[in-house]
């Protein structure tokens, strides 16, 4: 019975609560999509001539650590190892 007193005081916080975690999830999702679309951006550009500049490799680490962190596939960490191996130059 105190669940329900409970639910009937509190039920427009709960629902806003509820709407908010809808909304961070789909926030987090795109962050992770416009992420990994940079990193794709800096693999095509460097892929064919195997080498990057410093500005490209640094842009490229702090967006996977951020794609990691919001718990991205490994889709990426195949990519990471090639472009680790690539020259980098100024």
């Amino acid at each position: 019975m105190e669940i329900m007193k409970y639910i009937k005081e509190y039920w427009t916080q709960i629902i806003f609560f509820i709407g908010m975690i809808s909304i961070l999830k789909a926030f987090i999702e795109a962050t992770k999509c416009s992420l990994r679309n940079d990193m794709l951006i800096i693999w095509d550009n460097c892929k064919d001539k195997k080498q990057i500049t410093k500005y490209q490799l640094e842009s490229f680490m702090e967006s996977r650590d951020l794609y990691y962190k919001l718990k991205g596939d490994g889709f990426i960490h195949a990519i990471d190892s090639k472009i680790q191996k690539f020259e980098v130059i100024d």
